[in-house]
């Protein structure tokens, strides 16, 4: 769904002028699923230190343009760690990287070791190349390896990841099976953490009738029924989970006329997605189903990152949050 492109510096500093960045023009960020990889931590310096050393370094105009353009790229860039930094040519170094940790491809001016997954820019625009095609999105077979799959880059590409299923059930087996397959992911994340931040955030509504029509549930029974989904969570979810994986759960309940809690989705600090069905796999494993694993527009993955994020949040939080992990009991 989401590819991620290393650009050279040299070739980034030319884009100050219009002839050279036209070809290049909007064709990264969220809507054409490229995304700018940073590399290494210190690539906007490597940008404007091969800036000035071209020719309209002291042009204000073009200085002007060279910022918006950095800062465009650099919003929802993946911002990978330095490797390599005994290697002192960039695209040697990103040759080293993408041996390591993939990227879709490297984007440069020159292509001196002939390498396959880097992309000369002129060759590019002339001729096209494969790696710069984005395959369309297919609709998911709903298992569990075939969900985090499909969610895989998101995770890979992240530093906060947050699953959202008003409706999980850690006692049935089909949403187990997909968050363990989903939580498996992490250890291919790309930007260094050394511990990915991961939550779990679902609803107790479900468990209330009439809740939706604004019947008052008694808070007895909403402490009860909080309790033991905890105890659930906790007696369930640490099997499903690697040494060194913490999963935050967070429980919420709808405002009163707030923000209905119902949709699926997978949000991160950079993009989200958000499922068509839902969250969990198919109940009867010979069926053949497929979900909709759908990429958020910039604005609404903004919009429902910070409903669950912010401060305030949109929903009502039913107790405190709690971490679960291997060695939980």
């Amino acid at each position: 769904m989401i590819y991620e492109f290393a650009l050279e510096p040299e070739l980034v500093a030319r884009w100050h002028d219009r002839k050279e960045h036209l070809f290049f023009d909007e064709k990264f960020g969220i809507r054409p699923r490229r995304i700018v990889s940073a590399y290494p931590k210190n690539w906007k310096k490597l940008v404007w230190a091969a800036f000035r050393r071209g020719l309209s370094s002291d042009d204000q105009n073009a200085q002007m343009r060279m910022t918006e353009l950095i800062q465009h790229l650099w919003q929802n860039c993946v911002r990978r760690p330095s490797t390599f930094s005994e290697t002192t040519i960039w695209l040697e170094r990103a040759e080293k990287e993408h041996a390591e940790r993939p990227f879709r491809a490297i984007v440069a001016t020159t292509n001196p070791r002939e390498q396959q997954f880097v992309i000369k820019a002129d060759r590019l625009i002339e001729n096209g190349h494969s790696l710069w095609n984005i395959p369309d999105t297919p609709s998911t077979p709903r298992t569990a390896e075939q969900i985090a799959q499909a969610l895989s880059a998101g995770i890979m590409l992240c530093r906060h990841a947050i699953l959202v299923d008003p409706y999980f059930d850690p006692n049935k087996l089909r949403f187990r099976k997909t968050l363990k397959s989903i939580l498996a992911t992490c250890e291919k994340n790309v930007c260094g953490l050394e511990r990915l931040a991961i939550e779990l955030h679902t609803s107790i509504d479900r468990f209330f009738q009439g809740w939706d029509q604004g019947v008052s549930r008694n808070p007895a029974e909403e402490k009860r029924v909080y309790e033991k989904f905890v105890t659930d969570c906790k007696n369930k979810l640490p099997a499903l989970m690697d040494p060194g994986i913490n999963l935050k759960v967070v429980i919420w309940k709808q405002k009163s006329n707030g923000e209905k809690l119902h949709n699926r989705y997978l949000l991160t600090n950079t993009f989200g997605f958000m499922f068509g069905t839902g969250s969990d796999e198919a109940n009867n494993q010979n069926s053949e189903e497929t979900d909709d694993i759908v990429l958020l527009e910039e604005a609404q993955h903004l919009t429902r990152y910070k409903q669950y994020t912010g401060n305030p949040s949109a929903f009502d939080l039913v107790g405190q949050p709690f971490v679960v992990c291997k060695n939980s009991s």
